[in-house]
């Protein structure tokens, strides 16, 4: 028996259609499992970032968390060059080391949320414990991020920490900074991975006290004094 015409077009069709929607639901599905997957890529992409920003301070976070610092006695060959002052001054290190009285070094930058701000003040407790003494000390802080760290930032910096005169802010070019942070063994590739270190002397041609890690004014204090009474 031969099947009508219109009949067979009838299922030639539906069988067409219904081939079409399987190929749809299919394409469907594999959009879906693409656009799924493209957003466990960006989920994880966030991820790392905010992974690799957390990271940025571990460094910092740890210096935080340690207690107490070392003491111990050191010798630098400093190296010949030139630094900018808060001001824009130029001058040269060995122009300003190059005195009698004692010196009290460390190195900071101003965007730093960690322990630099903790160091800043331990300069600043210092001082008030001081009182008037404290003029007769040099104290210098040197930016480690030069590029951002520009005279006026500086000022700024200084300001917030009741800095006094004898209380310099220093900055530089990049190559003079490294070596700078090179010549006191500080340098440790880039800010984020900065090593709380200040750094004493009695006087020209005296060794350098360095103390490694977070102190506090009284302590500061306390290491001023003992340098001074074995001068």
């Amino acid at each position: 028996m031969n099947t009508p015409f219109p009949y067979r077009t009838t299922v030639l069709l539906l069988s067409l259609l219904l081939t079409l929607g399987t190929t749809a639901q299919a394409a469907d599905g594999e959009s879906g499992h693409a656009a799924h997957q493209m957003h466990d890529m960006h989920d994880m992409q966030e991820h790392s970032m905010a992974t690799m920003q957390h990271d940025q301070h571990a460094n910092h976070r740890q210096a935080l968390n340690q207690t107490g610092y070392t003491r111990s006695l050191d010798h630098y060959t400093l190296p010949a060059l030139e630094l900018t002052t808060m001001n824009g001054d130029t001058l040269s290190l060995a122009q300003m080391l190059d005195t009698d009285q004692p010196v009290a070094l460390n190195f900071i930058f101003t965007s730093c949320t960690t322990i630099c701000p903790i160091m800043s003040a331990t300069f600043a407790q210092a001082q008030k414990r001081l009182g008037d003494e404290a003029s007769q000390i040099r104290w210098i802080s040197v930016s480690i991020d030069p590029e951002y760290d520009t005279p006026e930032r500086l000022r700024d910096y200084a300001q917030r920490f009741e800095a006094g005169k004898q209380w310099s802010f220093l900055t530089g070019s990049t190559e003079n900074i490294i070596a700078l942070q090179k010549a006191f063994d500080v340098y440790r590739g880039d800010k984020m991975n900065h090593i709380p270190v200040t750094l004493l002397r009695a006087g020209r041609n005296a060794p350098w006290v360095r103390l490694h890690g977070l102190t506090s004014g009284a302590e500061l204090v306390q290491e001023y004094r003992q340098l001074m009474a074995n001068r």
